[in-house]
């Protein structure tokens, strides 16, 4: 039976909800314990909600609650929610799969994930499910990255006569980071379509595609671009970590604008970040061919160089 929960209006477990789901409680038991009883509330956005809470405590005694919302709760955007959390099952298992089962660090088990990813391929390739479900399937399934079938499960959807589909491909291309996506990422920042031309700068973003520097330039300069889109232009040009967009970027710190200059600052944050990083990693793979070649040129290199020498 759902514990008791002191008086709270709606706005008052939406408060609690969204202060767990942005990390500003945690989870202790009292919480765990609210979480709980609010997954069966009468009103249909406060189940969407905690359900939503679950993603950050990705603990296997949600799986079975996951799957009941999404198979029977009444209200679609419950359902839809579910589906969505059950997501996290999937990039753990995708990680577990990288890292070893046995690490100490995973929580799920090999059969808990293969019974997730069991559920949502049969949401996604079943006709008969709502559309909706089948598009959070799809975005679900789509951090197993190497799947042959999730890969053609996107192709399909992408592919599909109705947008909405398409959309969702987009998303799921994100996640999954495939570089064959590269070219349908990039043929999407023109498109008419609103949503979808979202979802694509997004994309280029998450996947740090320099090739959409000069079409992001564009869009973070041009002040007729939407506000969401323009905003969301900002922050992916840092995420490429071209040099190309430091000069935009600084320059934009100075926008008249209050929210330009505030994207502009936390992303330039962000280019630093990355430009730090790939100098690491570059420092790395030079330690590495110093050390490979220490004390003569390894062997591909000395043939080479005899070879060169006969001519």
């Amino acid at each position: 039976m759902a514990e008791r929960l002191p008086k709270m209006t709606k706005k008052d477990k939406l408060t609690f909800l969204a202060d767990i789901e942005d990390g500003y409680r945690h989870f202790d038991k009292r919480a765990l314990k609210m979480l709980r009883t609010l997954l069966d509330d009468h009103d249909a956005q406060v189940r969407a909600e905690a359900i939503a809470c679950l993603w950050n405590d990705p603990s296997p005694d949600w799986i079975d609650i996951l799957i009941h919302k999404a198979t029977d709760d009444p209200h679609a955007q419950v359902r839809v929610h579910a589906i969505s959390a059950l997501g996290r099952y999937i990039y753990e298992g995708d990680f577990a799969e990288f890292e070893g089962w046995d690490a100490p660090f995973f929580e799920i088990t090999r059969d808990d994930f293969q019974r997730v990813s069991d559920f949502l391929f049969r949401v996604a390739q079943d006709p008969d499910e709502a559309l909706e479900a089948r598009r959070r399937a799809i975005e679900a399934l789509a951090f197993l990255e190497e799947d042959p079938d999730v890969i053609e499960l996107i192709e399909w959807a992408y592919r599909h006569h109705d947008r909405r589909f398409k959309v969702s491909a987009i998303f799921a291309m994100a996640r999954n980071g495939d570089p064959r996506w590269t070219d349908y990422i990039l043929n999407e920042l023109h498109s008419a379509d609103p949503e979808m031309q979202y979802e694509a700068v997004h994309a280029v973003g998450e996947l740090g595609i320099i090739e959409a520097t000069e079409t992001l330039i564009e869009l973070a300069r041009e002040k007729t671009t939407r506000k969401p889109l323009r905003l969301l232009a900002i922050y992916a040009l840092a995420e490429t970590g071209d040099a190309r967009a430091y000069p935009v970027l600084d320059q934009l710190t100075r926008a008249r604008e209050r929210d330009v200059r505030d994207v502009a600052r936390d992303a330039l944050e962000e280019w630093y970040s990355i430009r730090e990083m790939d100098d690491m990693a570059d420092e790395m793979l030079d330690d590495d061919l110093a050390a490979e070649t220490e004390g003569g040129l390894p062997d591909i290199w000395s043939n080479a160089t005899g070879i060169f020498s006969r001519n």
